[in-house]
């Protein structure tokens, strides 16, 4: 009901501009200084024409948006509620589910197991098969078998345990492909208007004066779920020993949930968002700060990128391992040297500058661009389509007694700001994500 209220008022305020800039214009009487009085009425006029179909857009959309989320929710209670009855999917463990999984592939004259169910790329709750056909053949057709809602909390609770940029980001929930998310569009400011509150303007005013109305200025980020295809064999023999042995070969650390982590970290990180996520390295609302000397890092570049980080935001340094000697030798500026990293005997710290230090293997090597990164990773947007599928075949490695695994994960990931924010100087600019680059040449 605000909203229209609002839209209302601004067609309302827009004829009432047009009528009196109008009467203006018709009056042979009305001098220079008026006429353009009465065109800058009319610019005005329009504005606030577009601003009210802006905001009708924007509801709208957001209205599509929320009830796609409330019909997604309806569905994912629905499928609770129907293996909560059925004491789960029915699986005892990943193991037997990826047991049933090669006997629904590789037999094809046994029934299908009832508790399975195929991911077609639409209905995510179909148990029928488009085919059922060798690993090798049915790409992009059947996909592979869902993995049971209860046991993909868990595969995921790994990857969390692992994982840089997840466990920090804003995961959001996709029931299909592709998913719009609304952000403020903060990308314009002049001196004395701040860019944070995406276009609203302030204006002083006297006591029955006129006053500007202006509203936030909105755009839409768009996320896609891209393919991620995992691949790897185990004997003939592991899956005849037991299902205990089977999970924790395909569903431990160092099996697809530790993969998963591995690569989503370093896309999340490096992507080009090309068919697969967008890292902050390559991002657009990335700041990247020249460093003093090429292959190394100074207290400076340090200090300057703590300047460009978003003010208040909650930042975490993802530093290459390479660079660990480097850093535990730093000293402050000139005329303070202190020790950056405090007692050598106690050991170092896990922060700098404020911040907590993860080393990671997925930045950079030493001296490219993003070998050390300063991120807010609350500002990074996971899109994460609610089907991981496994799949199974025995045909590919036969003659060696082998079965291969499959495994799909389906994610996009993409910073929520296109750009830097302008501060209201006009001219400085933070980010909540601010590498180290080359050196200035």
């Amino acid at each position: 009901m605000a909203t229209e209220l609002v839209t209302d008022q601004f067609l309302e305020l827009s004829v009432n501009k047009r009528a009196e800039a109008l009467a203006i214009l018709e009056n042979p009487e009305s001098g220079a200084e008026e006429v353009e009085k009465a065109e800058k009425m009319i610019a005005v006029a329009e504005s606030m024409a577009q601003r009210s179909e802006n905001i009708l857009a924007q509801k709208s959309a957001m209205a599509a948006q929320f009830e796609a989320q409330q019909k997604q929710k309806q569905q994912q209670e629905k499928q609770e509620a129907e293996d909560k009855a059925l004491g789960g999917s029915g699986f005892k463990s990943l193991g037997e589910f990826a047991r049933a999984v090669w006997f629904a592939q590789n037999r094809p004259n046994v029934q299908l197991d009832p508790r399975l169910k195929y991911f077609n790329g639409g209905d995510k709750n179909s148990s029928q098969p488009v085919s059922r056909k060798a690993l090798a053949e049915n790409v992009g057709l059947t996909g592979g078998f869902l993995v049971p809602t209860e046991f993909r909390a868990q595969l995921l609770a790994v990857v969390g345990e692992t994982a840089v940029v997840r466990p920090r980001a804003t995961v959001i929930p996709m029931a299909r492909r592709t998913i719009q998310i609304p952000s403020l569009d903060q990308t314009n400011t002049t001196a004395g208007v701040p860019a944070w509150y995406g276009g609203i303007v302030v204006n002083w005013t006297e006591e029955a004066g006129s006053k500007t109305e202006d509203s936030p200025d909105f755009k839409q980020v768009e996320l896609t779920a891209h393919k991620m295809t995992l691949y790897t064999r185990s004997s003939d023999e592991l899956l005849d020993d037991s299902a205990i042995a089977l999970e924790a070969f395909l569903m431990g650390p160092m099996g697809f949930p530790g993969a998963i982590a591995w690569q989503e970290d370093y896309t999340f990180i490096n992507g080009t968002g090309a068919g697969q996520p967008q890292g902050v390295i390559v991002a657009g609302g990335t700041i990247t700060v020249n460093r003093a000397a090429q292959n190394a890092v100074s207290y400076a570049d340090l200090a300057n990128m703590v300047e460009n980080f978003l003010p208040g935001a909650n930042g975490v340094w993802v530093i290459s391992q390479s660079l660990m000697s480097d850093l535990l030798q730093l000293n402050g500026p000139a005329g303070n040297p202190s020790y950056i990293w405090g007692s050598a005997v106690d050991g170092a710290p896990n922060r700098l500058l404020g911040y907590p230090v993860i080393w990671s293997e997925k930045n950079p090597r030493v001296g490219t661009a993003g070998d050390v990164i300063l991120a807010d990773w609350k500002y990074y947007l996971i899109g994460d389509r609610q089907a991981t599928t496994i799949d199974t075949s025995i045909h590919d490695r036969f003659q060696y007694d082998q079965t291969s695994w499959r495994a799909v994960h389906r994610v996009d990931g993409q910073e929520w700001l296109s750009a830097p924010l302008t501060l209201q100087d006009g001219t400085s600019q933070v980010s909540p994500f601010v590498i180290l680059g080359d050196k200035d040449t």
